[in-house]
């Protein structure tokens, strides 16, 4: 059985891609534990958002435009739809109400409707009301969802998650651990990635 920790923040459209190469795996009958944390690329973002383009670094437009073309050639197998045009949010939140739903067995819906949410729909998924749309969505009990939000109960998990990032060397997102002991970084074709993946559990 292949046990896999993956860094991931739901800002990072290769982290969508990478959510989505597990779900077709999953489906495909690979068998496998996916352990999620989070991991804030952009914990400034501000809250009401900020409509930017798809840019990560101050990097020279041409360069960008090579990413975002392997972006969208990585997406369509997925039918992923991404814009080079999107609202930067702060995903602080967001991450919180997943380990709400990791409690009640929902994460992988919750994290497929917040992606959705953020690079195809253009929401802000910093805004309470769209979490709570989100969660009523897959059936969670939003009322106790944001007490324990608020309540602080999900804080610590995430600064653990940041120390766990240090300690597996994580700089950029995703990062697949497979067994703790091979590391993934980003994403590549689905069945280059399947081959990587199951040779590492050899």
């Amino acid at each position: 059985m292949l046990n896999i920790k993956i860094f991931s923040d739901f800002a990072c459209p290769f982290c969508y891609i990478g959510f989505s190469i597990l779900e077709r795996l999953k489906k495909e009958g690979v068998k496998f534990n996916a352990e999620w944390y989070a991991y804030e690329i952009r914990p400034g973002a501000p809250l009401e958002g900020k409509e930017s383009t798809l840019k990560f670094y101050e990097e020279e437009a041409q360069k960008m435009d090579k990413i975002f073309e392997m972006i969208a050639g990585l997406s369509e197998p997925y039918g992923i739809k991404f814009s080079k045009k999107y609202i930067s949010f702060n995903t602080n939140r967001a991450h919180l109400a997943g380990e709400y739903a990791k409690i009640q067995g929902k994460y992988d819906e919750f994290s497929k409707e917040v992606f959705k949410a953020y690079f195809e729909l253009f929401e802000n998924i910093a805004d309470k009301k769209t979490i709570n749309k989100i969660a009523a969505k897959i059936g969670l009990n939003i009322d106790e969802m944001n007490e324990q939000i608020d309540s602080g109960k999900f804080d610590d998990i995430l600064l653990q998650a940041m120390d766990m990032a240090e300690q597996y060397k994580v700089e950029n997102v995703p990062t697949f651990i497979i067994n703790e002991v091979h590391k993934i970084t980003g994403v590549r074709e689905y069945e280059q990635f399947k081959n990587n993946l199951l040779s590492m559990a050899k």
